[in-house]
């Protein structure tokens, strides 16, 4: 190989794959997630794949990993660069309409057949549990801030298993109910 070591292309184009899968999740499914629907999606060939990454199961576990820490990790730090409780709720209510539900959902079922992403599906929960308790318990209190953190996640997860019949104005009432309730 000349100088690049395989599997390590162009950020960009990796970034375009994770948006094509994100887009087959949405529309077909786990199940649709497959190489060649990929790269007829971005009109590429199977060589274009392999440049950018060294297999399929590398592939997903780095759509998973970007996943985690784009649609997770950094909401959580920004959010928690907030002092006041009701604005990290409020920030965290944006955030959460604007994910991609129908994908999330699709990851949801994938999670329910294969570990890996099952590890991940949990991980990406806790994290969003988490700094949804932290701002709850400012709000009302350590005895129920746990309750309150269950039912905003819950609407949450709730939601993205109908995000293909409910608008996202839907999810943001709902949690904007959980809040006024919590304030």
């Amino acid at each position: 190989m000349s100088g690049r070591q395989r599997g390590q292309g162009n950020p960009r184009l990796r970034e375009a794959w994770f948006d094509a899968a994100y887009d087959v999740l949405a529309t077909e499914g786990y199940g649709g997630l497959k190489l060649a629907p990929l790269c007829r999606r971005l009109g590429v060939t199977t060589g274009s794949f392999y440049y950018s990454f060294d297999s399929w199961p590398a592939f997903t576990d780095a759509l998973l990993a970007t996943w985690l820490e784009e649609r997770t990790r950094q909401t959580v730090a920004i959010v928690n660069e907030y002092a006041d409780p009701v604005v990290r709720l409020g920030m965290l209510l944006e955030a959460s309409t604007a994910l991609l539900h129908r994908s999330e959902a699709a990851i949801r079922v994938w999670a329910g057949t294969d570990e890996r992403v099952a590890a991940v599906q949990r991980e990406v929960d806790h994290g969003r549990y988490l700094v949804v308790l932290e701002a709850m318990r400012a709000l009302v209190g350590e005895e129920r801030s746990d309750a309150f953190a269950t039912w905003a996640m819950s609407t949450l997860v709730g939601y993205e298993m109908l995000a293909a019949t409910r608008g996202t104005r839907h999810l943001g009432w709902s949690l904007q109910q959980i809040v006024e309730a919590a304030r």
